[in-house]
This record gives structure tokens, sequence and C-alpha cells, in this order.
């Protein structure tokens, strides 16, 4: 749904930034490619916390996971800026 949605969004407004905040896709990397494919501007999945603290904040995600998550967007599409977030005082 998201790469449908940049190409939809490019086509009716090129010049408009497109950044898309996105899961971990359940470890389906080919999911993530379509998105990478669709080039967004900006590509965002936050960590969240720290490695130790994964299991008891994001239980379902995986910290590597999301780590190579951002490096696949990256060499998939270098000048696609890449960035993710972390929330502070959870430890």
């Amino acid at each position: 749904m998201s790469a449908t949605t940049i190409r939809a969004v490019r086509h009716q407004s090129p010049n408009t930034t497109i950044e898309v905040l996105t899961p971990d896709f359940l470890g389906k990397g080919e999911t993530g490619q379509l998105v990478f494919e669709a080039a967004p501007d900006v590509f965002n999945h936050n960590l969240e916390t720290v490695p130790r603290l994964y299991p008891r904040v994001r239980p379902r995600a995986r910290y590597y996971s999301s780590l190579r998550l951002l490096d696949d967007a990256k060499r998939a599409q270098p000048q696609i800026f890449t960035k993710s977030g972390l929330m502070v005082g959870l430890g």
C-alpha cells in the first residue's frame, strides 16, 4: 500500500516531498523493497530503544532486523534520506 501511495502522490504532485514511516514489515524484505523502489524522499523506521529494552518495549520486533531494514533502504536507494527515532526515558 505504501508504494502505491508514494507513486500516486508523485504522479499528482511531483514536487511534493514524501516521507514514509514504516513498520519493520515483520522481516519480509520483499515488502520493504517495494517501498524502496517507489523512492520516497525520506525513509523512516523508528528503533524506539536500545537492544536490551527491545523485548520489553517492542516485543514483536527485533532490534537488529530494524537496523537491517534501515541499511537495506540506504543500499537500495542511496540518495534517499534515512532516519530513525528513539524514545528517551525508558532505561
